[in-house]
């Protein structure tokens, strides 16, 4: 009888050491909300190419999204501009996330239209944030809604 009883303890231990290293194995694919670090890669010129989605509250309507379609957004280590918005002391702390799960939670915004890689690295600019898709494409969240941009050539 014994013996059926550290059995069967032994059978729980195991089964309680595998379903934490399972959860502790996947947790930094759920939770990367702390900075990495500073990325200036985003420092440049940016045209929005595309409104691609919107947040479930957003402070444009679709037609004013549109708008901004063909906008320059300039990024520099000082500001941020695009149009006549500026945004002083762009900070760039950076942090690879699950997009999925961090749209949900922090925009409550679905990455389904956005075509971002998975991991995707996204840079805190202060007013905005800016996801990296490659060196020369981003996803930008401007008031609510998400834009495609491309950089510019100098």
């Amino acid at each position: 009888m014994f013996f059926l009883h550290l059995a069967n303890l032994r059978q729980r231990i195991h089964h309680i050491v595998f379903v934490a290293a399972i959860s502790l194995s996947a947790w930094p694919t759920f939770s990367a909300h702390a900075a990495d670090s500073t990325d200036y890669s985003v420092v440049g010129r940016w045209k929005l190419t595309a409104a691609l989605d919107a947040a479930d509250i957003t402070s444009l309507d679709e037609r004013e999204a549109k708008l901004l379609v063909g906008s320059t957004l300039r990024i520099s280590k000082e500001q941020l501009q695009l149009g006549k918005r500026i945004c002083s002391t762009p900070d760039f702390e950076a942090e690879r996330v699950e997009p999925r799960l961090y749209l949900r939670e922090r925009y409550h915004a679905d990455s389904d239209h956005l075509g971002l890689p998975n991991p995707v690295t996204i840079v805190h600019l202060d007013c905005t944030s800016a996801f990296v898709k490659n060196p020369n494409h981003l996803v930008v969240f401007w008031d609510g809604w998400f834009f495609d941009a491309v950089k510019l050539k100098r």
